[in-house]
């Protein structure tokens, strides 16, 4: 395998150390620059596969810079780190890299795991129309997350897990998803309040909704029936056959790509088409 090179823009130099070794942890070669210029000018002369780009840098705002990496890397995938600013809350920021097309959002302080997933994505984009597809599996018990998780990686699906949607919005980049397996009943906001935030925030990610009902009080034809209302593209009753839960996910992510294959082919930091060094992605 080629060796693979990610860029740390970080004014800290104490922040940068902790990311260099949990991407070096993954094998990766790590470039560090302190200013925003530094990394315009590395990215002018070295090829790097993803881009770790802390939003306050210094006095500045990098965001405003993401189209000028996007040209100058058009390949590469962008992560943006951020703990929020003195003039500014945490969720602002976060919501103002999103609208900046940023590829991931990392919340600071975050874990190896998810620089792993940044890491991943990027080598399955490299491989192009064969890459994994990633499913998010949200649920309050262990077994079903254990249990759904080896179907899909038997299967060939990436996996990522949460034990509820709290859980699941503060450490999974559900953007970059492309199907959610979702219960209904879960503590803290629950999974019908979750796939309704889903739905609005991130329209393209597809929502499977599984139930087995809440006791005497809701059977499962009426959970799933709410999970429909609400926008989920499919409904299982839990516990389901693994024939029947991978059959309907193929279908759905089938029928998904097929819409939206223009759409991905004209993108190429996700491997899909040769890069246009006078293009800006934003």
């Amino acid at each position: 395998m080629s060796e693979c090179v990610a860029l740390i823009l970080e004014d800290s130099v104490t922040q940068a150390n902790i990311v260099k070794r949990m991407i070096a942890a993954q094998g990766w070669t790590t470039i560090h620059c302190e200013t925003s210029n530094e990394a315009v000018n590395t990215l002018k002369t070295v090829q790097v596969d993803v881009l770790f780009v802390d939003v306050f840098v210094g006095f500045e705002n990098s965001l405003p810079l993401l189209p000028t990496f996007r040209r100058l890397a058009p390949y590469a995938t962008i992560a943006v780190m951020t703990a929020g600013g003195s003039h500014e809350a945490l969720e602002t920021t976060l919501a103002n890299a999103r609208r900046a097309k940023a590829d991931f959002v990392l919340r600071k302080p975050f874990a190896e795991a998810q620089i792993k997933q940044v890491l991943s994505a990027r080598m399955d984009a490299k491989e192009g129309p064969r890459r994994r597809h990633h499913v998010l599996i949200i649920d309050d018990s262990l077994t079903v997350r254990s249990l759904a998780r080896g179907i899909y990686e038997a299967a060939g699906y990436r996996v990522s897990l949460a034990a509820d949607m709290e859980d699941a919005f503060k450490n999974a980049d559900i953007a970059h998803v492309d199907m959610v397996l979702c219960d209904v009943f879960m503590p803290g906001m629950g999974g019908l309040k979750g796939m309704r935030h889903i739905r609005k925030v991130w329209p393209h990610v597809l929502i499977v909704a599984m139930s087995a009902g809440a006791g005497n009080y809701v059977s499962q034809e009426e959970a799933l029936s709410a999970a429909r209302k609400l926008g989920a593209d499919a409904q299982i009753q839990k516990p389901f056959p693994k024939e029947a839960i991978l059959e309907l996910s193929q279908l759905l992510i089938n029928e998904h790509d097929q819409r939206h294959a223009p759409e991905l082919e004209a993108h190429p930091r996700f491997g899909h088409a040769p890069p246009d060094p006078h293009s800006t992605y934003i």
